[in-house]
């Protein structure tokens, strides 16, 4: 367990000296061989990430301005300067080839992040900007509470979620016999699947409508759901579920859809 411990803070250190500016950091994990991941956590601010064929994740940060909700910020006193900067206390570490990357929780930053194209990916932002993932092979979980999340070019398998924002995916290629999930609050969801996709489709949109131009095989076996507690002194009741399931190319894992204010839009790549 020390090794590990001391193996882990050597990673930072080598990451304080790889920087190229302030804003500007290179971390190579420490297996490139094996499988790799990288975890992004942010409070306020957007991600967006980039395979590239090497072996480091470069990391570059922009902003860095201090979210001031309790005070402002003071002014020098007569004759004084401030001494230091905004920057966005932005820490990396490496453990066992998994890479996170979090910032300073009273800052805003937006990363801009290139990584090796086989990398899976976690990536979590709660407001202040995008999550947006480009040319990526891997499982990719991308959750952003007040914005959009955009997955451009992307393979494997994907969970995309937002709370207040638009859900775009473009698949590439799709990992066999894994689930899926896209969702939102408030947005449309536009997801591109390869034209030999095999899946069991789940969709459900409360205000708005279903599109798609896959030939779906809507599946009509789910009748609405009666709980009768008449005989017991309570109530009757139907619910009439408004979720629509089909199966694209003979059905295969489960692929879900959910928004409550929004279109669905589903198309064959």
């Amino acid at each position: 367990m020390r090794l590990r411990t001391w193996t882990t803070a050597l990673v930072l250190v080598g990451a304080a000296f790889a920087q190229d500016t302030g804003d500007r950091v290179t971390v190579p994990f420490r297996d490139p061989s094996k499988p790799k991941t990288l975890v992004v956590k942010l409070i306020n601010g957007g991600i967006t990430v980039r395979g590239y064929n090497g072996n480091e994740v470069i990391i570059e940060s922009q902003g860095g301005a201090p979210k001031r909700t309790v005070r402002t910020r003071q002014e020098p006193p007569p004759g004084m300067h401030r001494l230091g900067s905004d920057n966005s206390g932005l820490e990396v570490t490496e453990d066992n080839n998994v890479m996170t990357v979090q910032a300073g929780i009273m800052h805003s930053v937006n990363l801009t992040i290139q990584v090796p194209v086989q990398t899976s990916l976690r990536l979590t932002t709660m407001s202040g900007g995008k999550i947006e993932v480009e040319n990526v092979s891997g499982e990719i979980e991308a959750e952003n509470m007040n914005g959009a999340v955009t997955l451009t070019n992307v393979s494997g398998s994907v969970v995309a979620n937002s709370m207040n924002g638009r859900v775009t995916v473009s698949l590439d290629r799709v990992t066999p016999n894994k689930t899926m999930s896209f969702s939102t609050m408030n947005g449309a969801i536009d997801v591109t699947l390869p034209s030999d996709t095999k899946a069991n489709l789940r969709m459900r949109t409360d205000n708005g409508e279903i599109f798609t131009d896959f030939d779906v095989k809507l599946d009509g076996s789910h009748p609405p759901q009666v709980d009768d507690q008449r005989k017991n002194g309570g109530r009757y009741r139907v619910r009439v579920d408004k979720t629509l399931y089909g199966s694209i190319n003979g059905g295969g894992p489960e692929i879900r859809f959910t928004t409550y204010n929004g279109n669905i839009t589903i198309h064959k790549k």
